[in-house]
């Protein structure tokens, strides 16, 4: 069986990358293993033969992420329909999306090598439109997409749409409309359900609502959903996974639709969602 060729991609700003990058990569190399490095990973090793994400992710078949969930969610954000199985080796807080930790870094090179792994397939949504500059956008998020207030300190009021049908009228600080896998991110904090990540469905959680009675909604992920900011607006940005946030053009609806890829995620094959969600939130049951 032949071994898989790696790429690596780090967060420079993460504590002690450069060792744990080189300690990935030795460890790939001495089982034989052709290793590549991202573009700006070679570059804080001040190395001279980094690749571009893009052509990295063609030239490899995994792609070994070391950093925290935010580098994971900006990798496949920036690949796109040409993301590759990403592995990631937590090096931050949280980990929710993260194969493995720094501690675990000889299991996970052998897991990889010897396909020893599980793959958990995430979707995206995707939405498309239209900035305060004219110009129109597609961007896809693995965890969400948020529209909310800019710099304005006031009520912004969005109008909902689900296949052309009028859901609601939310005012408050905004919408997140998040994934299963977003669902323990921003829409968790915002009071939204927790979803398992192979369910096929999208989540609306208003972002302290004006009405009590607004509470997040889930609908199927087969529906395409319009969000319309309503007058009086102000500045009204919209922001995928955290990341970096348009001003949205006035008078112009945002469309959300799950995207025709997903997100191939490597977890250790024994390695469950649940055991997962007790391990993050500190959950073990009942103390009576």
């Amino acid at each position: 069986m032949s071994l898989p060729v790696i790429g690596i991609v780090a967060n420079p700003t993460k504590q002690d990358a450069v060792r744990y990058v080189n300690e990935l990569r030795a460890a790939f190399a001495g089982e034989g293993a052709q290793v590549h490095l991202e573009e700006a990973t070679a570059i804080f090793l001040e190395e001279p033969d980094g690749r571009p994400l893009l052509e990295l992710a063609a030239a490899v078949d995994v792609i070994v992420v070391l950093g925290g969930d935010g580098t994971i969610l900006r990798t496949a954000r920036l690949l796109g329909s040409a993301v590759k199985p990403l592995a990631a080796v937590n090096t931050g807080r949280l980990g929710f999306l993260t194969t493995a930790t720094e501690c675990e870094i000889t299991r996970f090179v052998q897991a990889i090598l010897t396909n020893d792994y599980r793959i958990s397939e995430r979707s995206v949504v995707e939405a498309s439109f239209t900035c305060l500059d004219g110009s129109v956008r597609v961007e896809g998020g693995m965890n969400e997409i948020t529209v909310t207030r800019g710099t304005f300190s006031r009520l912004i009021h969005l109008e909902v749409r689900v296949n052309g049908e009028f859901l609601n009228r939310y005012s408050g600080d905004g919408l997140i409309a998040a994934t299963p896998t977003g669902s323990t991110a921003y829409s968790l904090s915002a009071g939204g359900p927790i979803i398992n990540p192979a369910a096929d469905v999208f989540c609306l959680t208003p972002i302290c609502p004006h009405a009590l009675s607004n509470r997040s909604f889930v609908v199927n992920d087969n529906v395409v959903l319009e969000i319309q900011p309503m007058e009086p607006v102000e500045d009204v940005l919209l922001n995928v996974d955290g990341g970096t946030a348009w001003p949205l053009a006035k008078n112009q609806p945002v469309v959300l639709r799950k995207a025709a890829w997903r997100v191939p995620l490597i977890a250790f094959r024994h390695t469950s969602f649940y055991e997962v969600l007790r391990d993050k939130l500190g959950w073990s049951g009942s103390n009576v």
